[in-house]
């Protein structure tokens, strides 16, 4: 008797758009933000506010690609608070690292 020879395959997505690139800063921005509550403590001025930069970075990237989309079939009550809020911690963010040093 033949024994029935079993094959797996393994299929792969191909990563197209911009999803890869949200996933990929929501992961960032995890990451660096777990790093800096885990060892925060360890560092102290300019190499702490650069880290807390990156982080931030990543999630407005993370969070801020996604709203847009959202606003961009709403009125534009909804698309002029979304860039008046996009400003202000982008504003935040530079404003922060500059206090940091």
């Amino acid at each position: 008797m033949a024994t029935k020879k079993t094959t797996t395959t393994t299929t792969r997505r191909t990563v197209s758009g911009k999803g890869w690139l949200l996933r990929a800063s929501s992961y960032f921005a995890l990451i660096i933000a777990a790093f800096m509550f885990l060892f925060g403590g360890i560092f102290s001025g300019a190499v702490k506010s650069v880290l807390n930069l990156i982080g931030q970075l990543f999630m407005l990237v993370g969070i801020g690609i996604p709203a847009y989309d959202y606003t961009r079939g709403k009125k534009s009550a909804w698309r002029i608070v979304y860039w008046i809020a996009l400003a202000v911690y982008v504003f935040g963010c530079i404003f922060g690292l500059i206090r940091g040093f």
